[in-house]
Parts: C-alpha cells; sequence; structure tokens
C-alpha cells in the first residue's frame, strides 16, 4: 500500500503540473492565475508550504479556477497532510467528473485513509467513466475491480466480491488477450472460464441483477459458447430495467440484443 500511495502523490503531482503556462504568456492572466501558475513553481521547487499559501490566494480571487485543488492536493501529500489533499481531490472532482484518472487516485486516498464505503463509491465511479475509454483503460479497470472486490469482502459482501472478481477477471483476459503470450503463464482461456465462475456465483446470489448476467454474455461469447452466451444476454436484457447497470454498459446491452435479434 505504501508504494501504491506514493504513487497516488507522484501521480497528482504530474497532472496539476501538466498545465503549467509558458513564462511568455503570464501577462495576459489574471492576477489569480498568475498567483496559481507562481505556486506551481513553489511546489516543483520543492516548497510546499508557499505553494499552498499561493493556491489559497488565488482560489480566494477566482472560486472558479478548479486546477488550484488539484494543485493543492498536491502540496497537502508533499508536506504529508493526506487529510488535506483528500479534501482538495474530492472538490476537484465533483467539479472535473470526467477527469477519471483523477477520481482513481481520490479513491485510493480514501481507501488509505479508511474511508472504505467513500472509497467504494469512487471507485464505482471511476470505473463507470474508465469504461468509456475504451480498451487503453482495461488495465485501470482491472486495478478498480481488484479494489471492489477488496473492500466487498471487508464489508461481508459476498454478491460485490465474487461479481468484481469475476468482472476483474474478464478485464484481466482482455488484457492477457493483447499480449504476445496470450496463453502463456495465465491463459486467457482459463482466466474467462474463471470470470465466468465467479459471475455465475453473483448470480445465482441475486438473480434479478442485470450485471453478472451482461458480463457472463461477453465471457461465454469470447469462449465462442454460444449458447449460454444468448442465455445471459437475454437474462440481462430482461432484467436490465430492473436492476443497476453503467451508462457504458446499458448501451452496448441494448446494441448486443439488437445485433443478436438481427441473426
Amino acid at each position: 500500500m505504501r508504494m501504491r500511495f506514493c504513487q497516488v502523490g507522484l501521480l497528482v503531482c504530474s497532472l496539476s503540473c501538466q498545465s503549467v503556462p509558458p513564462a511568455h504568456i503570464a501577462d495576459e492572466q489574471t492576477e489569480a492565475a498568475r498567483l496559481w501558475h507562481e505556486g506551481q513553481v513553489r511546489l516543483q521547487q520543492g516548497h510546499a508550504k508557499q505553494a499552498l499559501e499561493r493556491f489559497e490566494e488565488s482560489l480566494a480571487l477566482d472560486p472558479e479556477l478548479h486546477r488550484n485543488h488539484l494543485s493543492m492536493a498536491a502540496a497537502s501529500l508533499e508536506k504529508g497532510d493526506e487529510i488535506g489533499a483528500c479534501i482538495h481531490l474530492g472538490c476537484y472532482v465533483d467539479e472535473h467528473p470526467e477527469h477519471w484518472v483523477v477520481r482513481g487516485q481520490y479513491a485510493e486516498l480514501l481507501l488509505r485513509l479508511h474511508r472504505v464505503q467513500a472509497a467504494r463509491d469512487q471507485f464505482e465511479l471511476f470505473g463507470a467513466k474508465a469504461q468509456e475509454a475504451g480498451e487503453e483503460a482495461i488495465p485501470q479497470l482491472v486495478h478498480c475491480h481488484s479494489r471492489l472486490t477488496r473492500i466487498a469482502r471487508t464489508q461481508h459482501d459476498y454478491f460485490g466480491e465474487h461479481l468484481h472478481r469475476g468482472i476483474g477477471l474478464y478485464y484481466l483476459a482482455c488484457e492477457r488477450a493483447k499480449l504476445p503470450d496470450a496463453n502463456g503463464e495465465l491463459p486467457v482461456e482459463a482466466l474467462l472460464f474463471q470470470a465466468a465462475g465467479e459471475l455465475a456465483l453473483a448470480r445465482t446470489l441475486k438473480p434479478n441483477e442485470a450485471r453478472p448476467s451482461w458480463f457472463l454474455y461477453q465471457a461465454w461469447t469470447t469462449l465462442s459458447v454460444r449458447h449460454a452466451a444468448l442465455q445471459s444476454l437475454r437474462r440481462a436484457y430482461e432484467d436490465a430495467p430492473f436492476s443497476f447497470l453503467t451508462q457504458h454498459e446499458f448501451n452496448s446491452l441494448q446494441l448486443a440484443w439488437m445485433r443478436e435479434m438481427r441473426r
């Protein structure tokens, strides 16, 4: 966990520094933006306390300059103030829900601070947004569902534990399929069968939830087990109006159903 937490700090620092403007356009900026830029320079020089002062002044002048919250999170982490960093990351993702990578780091920090339910909620939101990013986000989705599996286990949520383990294994199989040694130490087929087993257990625990059936459809389709895939798709489609799916999952389910009905 310590290594992972260090990575949180490094990533937040990196994100907060990405938009440092060139010096030659400083005259065109507002006073709030100038203070933010000055704080960025202080932060890069290792002066976290001075940086925080500049960010606070900037935010006081322009509360809409939300990048101050990301920079303040980075400076707070530099000072070892995890609670302060968590507050500012929360403010930032509230204003920029599309920045799913930052939300993932916020979820990690909440987990670090033992705010387990809040972390679970943020990982769920993180996973929903990551799905929309496509294949490039698969490694992050594997990690996300690994975290959700762990959280569900600590909360004695057996449905959630099997569901997220199954989804994570499915995404891991998708990631493995892109590698040259796809049938090496962790064969794709074996991962997909493991995923199907976990998802089937989740469906047994909550038979009317669409999510296990939807991912079972994807796993069986990848394994070319068409009869089981179609059964799972039908169950997912019938249960979808009465259970939870992310927007990406719901849209994908509707497209899959229409595609299958045309065959």
